[in-house]
């Protein structure tokens, strides 16, 4: 569904006022996501995710440098950007078609226009329904200009958090985020409760997830095993997705905080995907992996509950 709309189609694009102001944050694990508090204290008890205010403002703060994710700076200095959203049709309808524009600009007011590749793409767009019922990962194709364009379709109408995570060439990992609402039908919100059992089944594939003990503040080990529906046995004819064993997504509850976790470092695609992450506050968070078998690929999503 991804293309070009023409420069003319484009320029009646409204823009809603949705500003994302993003600020810098060092990659602090090969195996998580980004640090963000308010402090430096914050940062240690929130690292390896991304903390949002009200307003959806990243707040952050400093953590470990030279990790194997924390990019070099190759132009001497730390890039940061900010991005302005808009929305074709500017209210979007729940299962019309609907496309998502993002413009980056430096600190300058200038188009981004060079990225570092993060999992093979160069903007990963994560759309959640408010209930965390709905999922979808986008990659917006790059129009020039600092602009990209992705097309979708919402399934449902209500309210939708989008988190787009880059890495501007001579920057670190950022995570801008949105609010839209979509128009058209609603469904009744999905009560969020902990999974009873961390088992799922997707494409023919029994997707189980293991987890260490779920505490704030602590490194936890996420272990995904994987077998064939039909016969019981191991998946060992898994394939990689985007480079990589798979893709774990994590977003808390009240929209919050969301860790982009990569699998632990040296693994090949294969009947098992160990990760690891640290959850930055107790509650309840939704994990969507996925994953690529046969050509297909798959998301496996569990509710867990996290503790002090």
């Amino acid at each position: 569904m991804m293309h070009k709309r023409n420069r003319k189609n484009r320029n009646r694009t409204l823009h809603i006022g949705l500003m994302a102001v993003l600020l810098s944050a060092a990659y602090t694990s090969s195996q998580t996501g980004w640090a963000a508090s308010g402090s430096a204290a914050a940062a240690a008890a929130s690292a390896y995710g991304v903390t949002f205010n009200q307003a959806g403002t990243r707040l952050t703060g400093d953590t470990a440098a030279g990790h194997e994710h924390h990019h070099a700076h190759e132009e001497g200095h730390n890039q940061s950007a900010t991005v302005q959203w808009s929305f074709l049709p500017q209210q979007p309808e729940a299962g019309n078609n609907a496309t998502i524009q993002l413009n980056f600009k430096d600190t300058h007011g200038r188009p981004v226009q060079n990225f570092t590749l993060s999992h093979e793409r160069e903007i990963h767009l994560i759309a959640v329904s408010s209930d965390l019922s709905e999922f979808q990962h986008l990659h917006p194709v790059d129009e020039g200009q600092g602009q990209f364009t992705v097309d979708t379709v919402f399934p449902k109408g209500g309210a939708y958090q989008l988190f787009a995570d880059f890495v501007p060439a001579g920057g670190t990992h950022q995570v801008a985020q949105a609010e839209v609402t979509v128009g058209g039908k609603t469904a009744a919100a999905v009560p969020l409760v902990p999974d009873k059992k961390l088992v799922e089944t997707a494409q023919n594939t029994v997707v189980s997830l293991q987890t260490g003990e779920l505490h704030a503040g602590k490194e936890t080990p996420l272990a995904f095993s994987f077998k064939d529906e039909a016969t019981g046995e191991p998946a060992g004819d898994m394939e990689p997705y985007l480079g990589a064993a798979g893709h774990v997504v994590i977003v808390s509850s009240d929209l919050k905080h969301y860790l982009h976790v990569h699998p632990k470092e040296g693994q090949t695609a294969g009947p098992e995907a160990l990760f690891e992450t640290t959850f930055p506050a107790p509650g309840l968070y939704k994990v969507w992996g996925q994953f690529q078998r046969h050509g297909d690929i798959f998301t496996a999503s569990y509710t867990i509950k996290v503790v002090e």
